[in-house]
C-alpha cells in the first residue's frame, strides 16, 4: 500500500534543510565570495557628513522615585511621632507598657498606629512630589 508523500519539513524552526537545487558536496559547505567579510570595519563618517546627519541632544534630568517616596516616609514616621508626642491624652486608662511587647501598650500603640499611618501618607505625599518633578523637568513640547 502506497504512502501519502512525507513533507520533509522539520517543526523545529532552528533546524536548517538545505534546497532542493544547492549543490550537494564539499562546495556546499564554502562560503560565499559576495558574502561580506567580518573583519572590514565601516568607513569613519567625516566631519560634513557627520554635522549634517547629527541632531542636537537633550539631557532630561528625571528625579528618582525610590528617594522622594523614602524620603516623604521617613518625614511622615518623624511628624507621626511628633504628633503622638505632643498630643498624648493625659488619662488613667492607658496601660502601663509592662505588657510582652511593651511598646504596643497604651500610648507605645497610639504612638506605633501613629507613625504608621502618617509615614505612609508621607510615602504618597513623596511619590506626588516626584511626579510633579518629573512632569516638570520634561521639555515644554512634550507635557
Amino acid at each position: 500500500m502506497p504512502s501519502e508523500p512525507r513533507d520533509e519539513t522539520p517543526d523545529d524552526p532552528t533546524v536548517v534543510v538545505p534546497a532542493a537545487d544547492a549543490p550537494a558536496g564539499p562546495e556546499a559547505l564554502t562560503p560565499q565570495e559576495d558574502a561580506p567579510d567580518e573583519d572590514v570595519e565601516p568607513p569613519i563618517p567625516s566631519e560634513e557628513e557627520l554635522e549634517r546627519t547629527a541632531t542636537p541632544a537633550t539631557v532630561r534630568r528625571a528625579p528618582k522615585y525610590s528617594a522622594f517616596i523614602t524620603f516623604g516616609a521617613l518625614g511622615g514616621m518623624v511628624v507621626g511621632l511628633l504628633l503622638a508626642v505632643i498630643i498624648h491624652p493625659e488619662t488613667r486608662l492607658v496601660a502601663d507598657g509592662s505588657g510582652f511587647i511593651s511598646f504596643l501598650d497604651g500610648e507605645g500603640a497610639v504612638r506605633t498606629v501613629m507613625v504608621v499611618a502618617v509615614g505612609i501618607v508621607g510615602g504618597f505625599v513623596g511619590g506626588a512630589l516626584a511626579v510633579w518633578a518629573d512632569k516638570r523637568s520634561k521639555a515644554p513640547r512634550l507635557r
